[in-house]
């Protein structure tokens, strides 16, 4: 079972028809390997106070990642994946100085 399902991604993502559906669940995949590369860990390792499933801000930074990937300007997408990596942060399972 997937950290995203392909059904929030599309929802996120405002896409209404399948055609894409293939290439978003590539991109889906890529960006969650993308987002648990940078926390450390997977997804559903990071703890969510009981709740089912990783944290809504760790999942927003997924979306962000995909959004920047499949629908945004290359300028767009700079911003967004600033935008995954502050979502995205919290839940390093180890800190860094960058």
């Amino acid at each position: 079972m997937s950290a995203v399902s392909l059904e929030d991604a599309k929802a996120f993502l405002d896409v209404i028809h399948s055609g894409d559906d293939g290439k978003l669940q590539l991109l889906l995949s890529g960006a969650i390997d993308e987002a648990e590369r940078f926390v450390g860990r997977k997804l559903s390792e990071i703890p969510n106070s009981g709740e089912r499933g990783p944290p809504a801000s760790a999942v927003v930074g997924v979306m962000l990642l995909l959004q920047a990937t499949y629908q945004a300007a290359p300028d767009d997408a700079a911003k967004l994946r600033l935008a995954a990596e502050i979502k995205l942060k919290p839940h390093r399972a180890q800190w860094e100085d960058v």
